[in-house]
């Protein structure tokens, strides 16, 4: 069980540094793509390009802004998967401001409870009985 801990760790860790260096790309590609734009663009003021280019340099660079935000969606995805392999993807760990699930108060809440059950609850334990039979 511990090998296959450090296992799904050093997976998920790999899946974040494969994030990390796919945003950076994405970075780098939205560079690219604003400084031919600009580039067709004045090239279009001054004749040298047409109406099509520069709504084409302007679809790449629209391209490259969608795919960034994909890009950061799977790297807090991939680090959300390094959290729970790593058994950190709790409410205290997180410090989410809701209340946490407790089964020993649970359990010390209901265990005084009445065991009688009701007529739909006795219904549905012959329905499950029966079930349990075939």
């Amino acid at each position: 069980m511990r090998h296959g801990v450090a296992q799904n760790v050093g997976t998920a860790w790999a899946r974040v540094e494969v994030a990390r260096a796919a945003r950076a790309a994405s970075d780098e590609q939205i560079r690219a793509a604003r400084v031919a734009f600009r580039g067709v663009r004045e090239e279009a003021t001054l004749g040298a390009r047409t109406t099509l280019d520069v709504l084409n340099a302007e679809q790449e660079l629209l391209d490259a802004q969608a795919s960034q935000i994909s890009v950061s969606a799977n790297e807090v995805v991939a680090r959300y998967a390094l959290l729970a392999a790593m058994g950190q993807l709790t409410v205290g760990d997180l410090r989410l401001n809701v209340q946490q699930y407790d089964p020993a108060a649970y359990y010390n809440m209901v265990k005084s409870a009445p065991t009688k059950r009701s007529k739909q609850g006795q219904q549905l334990d012959k329905v499950l009985k029966s079930l349990s039979k075939e």
